[in-house]
This record gives structure tokens, C-alpha cells and sequence, in this order.
């Protein structure tokens, strides 16, 4: 049930306004690019992918790209952005707390850009980081930013459960940087957190790779 009132919300959104996120890729994204060239990392699985920005930025710029997202409204879009485009992504409405739908070690990259400040139980971030770790090759990468206990928002609006706050209707988890380490650790050695902001949210960049 939970899943089906969380993709019931993201529909009503992204029906609302077709480019919610904004059309241009999150600088995150491009941070990330670079250092997937570095590593010769090429197939890449962003989870959450929303309108897909991110996930049309790195197909445009050579990667394979396979997308998953809980919202058939973001996935359709993203089809048809796709079409016009002519680039090629692999789409999937699918809700990532069911698992990861793909093999062992399939991955070079699995990358997110707020996915995770979505209300999630501990329990279901527990196993989207070991979904990740499975799906994700020998010293592949897991990329991803979070929503940060240096946010201004954080500790304000009604709160839900620990770390999540209910603010202008969206409920939001906030990560500390002991969280991050707590959920990643036994599965990924962690390289580098950064702090970044982007209108309007205080970010952690985790920069990690499956042990």
C-alpha cells in the first residue's frame, strides 16, 4: 500500500508540472560524469529518476543508462523526452523498495540525486544500499545526495519519524553524516562526503564503492 500512495503522490505532481526539477542536469550530475570517465564506468542505474535530467544528461554524453522510477506520470515523460531526443534509455516504473529489478554485479554506477529523502523506513534504506551493493560490479560506484541536517528546513515543519519532517506537503528525510556511514556500513567503503547546496536545499554528495 505504502508504495502505490507514494507513487499516487509523485503522479499528482509531475502531472501538475511537467519539468518539476528543471530541465538542466543537476550539477551533481555533472560532478559525477566526470568521475565516471575517470573510472571507465559506463552503465549506470539511476534510481528515482523522476523527469529524468540526470538520466538524459548522461545518455546524451555516451552512457548506457538504465532508469527506474515509482511514478508512471515521470516515466511516460521521460519516454517521450527520450523519443525526441533520439537518445536511448532504459525506462522502468518500478518502486526500488521491491528491489532492484536487475542480475547480480550488472552495474558499473548506480546514482541518485535526492532519492533517498524520500520517507523511507531505516529497514527499506537498509536494503535499497544491499540491493545496490548486489546489482553493482566489483568496485562499482554508488553515487548519491541526500538532503542534509545543515538544510535550512531540517527541524522545521511537522515531523513524521525520525530525521522526516512533513514540510508544504512533500515529507522529507534529513540525513546526518554519522546516518550515512551507519547505513552504508559492511557494504561500501566510503571515499568522500562533500557538502553542496542547490536551490533550495543543503546537500551531502556521497562518493562511495562496493567493498
Amino acid at each position: 500500500m505504502a508504495f502505490i500512495l507514494v507513487s499516487v503522490f509523485w503522479d499528482k505532481v509531475y502531472s501538475n508540472d511537467a519539468s518539476f526539477f528543471g530541465n538542466e542536469s543537476s550539477n551533481f550530475a555533472i560532478l559525477c560524469y566526470k568521475r565516471f570517465r575517470k573510472r571507465n564506468a559506463n552503465r549506470v542505474l539511476e534510481l528515482g529518476c523522476g523527469q529524468g535530467r540526470d538520466s538524459i544528461f548522461f545518455a546524451s554524453n555516451g552512457l548506457d543508462v538504465y532508469a527506474l522510477d515509482s511514478s508512471k506520470i515521470a516515466v511516460d515523460n521521460l519516454f517521450q523526452k527520450v523519443q525526441e531526443k533520439n537518445i536511448s534509455i532504459k525506462l522502468e516504473q518500478f518502486d526500488a523498495r521491491q528491489g532492484i529489478p536487475f542480475g547480480n554485479k550488472f552495474f558499473d554506477v548506480v546514482y541518485s540525486h535526492m532519492f533517498y529523502n524520500m520517507n523511507f523506513t531505516d529497514a527499506e534504506l537498509k536494503f535499497l544500499f544491499i540491493e545496490s551493493r548486489r546489482v553493482l560490479k566489483n568496485n562499482g560506484l554508488l553515487y548519491f545526495s541526500v538532503r542534509s541536517d545543515k538544510d535550512a528546513q531540517y527541524n522545521k515543519g511537522k515531523r513524521i519519524d525520525n530525521s522526516i519532517y512533513e514540510i508544504n506537503g512533500f515529507q522529507i528525510r534529513f540525513f546526518t553524516k554519522s546516518q550515512i556511514k551507519s547505513y552504508l556500513s559492511g557494504y561500501f567503503e566510503i571515499k568522500n562526503i562533500m557538502e553542496d547546496y542547490e536551490e533550495p536545499a543543503s546537500l551531502y554528495l556521497v562518493f562511495c564503492y562496493k567493498k
